[in-house]
């Protein structure tokens, strides 16, 4: 039984051994990968192959088709956002694999559970950002449905339509509104046309005697009246003179005419004697 016993704690101590290798590597890889820390693997240990998705080169090919087109854009942030969130799960579930391989060991010294405790808040991070990253990508996702859905395009069109029609018809209002200035504008020029002509033929009809001053019509009368009878003043006071002179000349023509005779009659009674 004591030869049983100590083979049995031989090979215990043989995969142990390996074990705490193996955990060491691990530990070593995890440290180099979270804490940004390079070190020279093992010569001994394979190296460790990571699946992540191929998403460089689509990356790439949709840069590239970026600027060829809108909806190219649209896919390109889609697919850069997938490929993070694919990325972050990645990481995390590599993450929670070594937790759970570190925490299957049964010896664990300070170091290790320092180690272990840096690589579950890593992962927690990991995971918040996996998580923002995909919610950010359902709101893509979210928004793209809508941009592209039947009912957001044909909302886009009737919108579209009915503001066509609303600057034609603004452009038919604005050019009705111009001929019509323009027309009452002719209209103006024409009527004001007339009324010159019609205004230089009543002062060529009229002459000299057409009144160009700013007095009211009653003002004009009034002066027309005064001249009218002063006009009558005058001619009365002509023909009293007029008569007065005819008095006159009719009165010295009876003494002519009187004194004449007397004369005559004086000589013929001269000649008779």
């Amino acid at each position: 039984m004591g030869k049983k016993g100590s083979w049995i704690s031989v090979v215990k101590k043989a995969l142990s051994s390996e074990s705490k290798k193996k955990t060491d590597k691990k530990i070593r890889k995890s440290k180099s990968k979270w804490f940004g820390k390079h070190r020279n693997p093992d010569p001994e240990s394979p190296p460790l192959e990571i699946a992540l998705p191929a998403s460089a080169t689509p990356l790439e090919e949709l840069k590239f088709s970026e600027a060829e087109n809108e909806q190219n854009r649209h896919a390109y942030s889609v697919a850069l956002a997938t490929a993070a969130a694919a990325e972050a799960a990645v990481v995390a579930a590599q993450a929670a694999a070594e937790v759970v391989q570190l925490t299957s060991v049964g010896r664990c010294s300070g170091k290790m559970k320092e180690e272990v405790a840096a690589i579950k808040i890593q992962n927690a991070f990991r995971g918040y950002l996996a998580r923002r990253a995909l919610r950010a990508l359902r709101g893509l996702v979210r928004l793209r449905s809508l941009v592209q859905g039947q009912s957001v395009k044909r909302q886009a069109t009737t919108t579209l339509r009915s503001m066509q029609t609303l600057a034609h018809v603004q452009s038919q209002i604005r050019a009705r509104r111009i001929r019509m200035s323009k027309e009452n504008q002719a209209l103006q020029r024409q009527l004001q046309q007339k009324c010159e002509k019609e205004l230089e033929k009543l002062r060529a009809s009229v002459g000299e005697d057409w009144n160009v001053s700013v007095q009211s019509k009653e003002q004009i009368d009034a002066k027309l009246q005064n001249k009218q009878e002063a006009a009558a003043r005058r001619e009365r006071a002509l023909a009293y003179a007029y008569s007065h002179q005819v008095l006159r000349s009719h009165s010295f023509l009876n003494l002519l005419l009187i004194s004449l005779c007397s004369f005559w009659t004086s000589r013929k009674d001269h000649t008779w004697f």
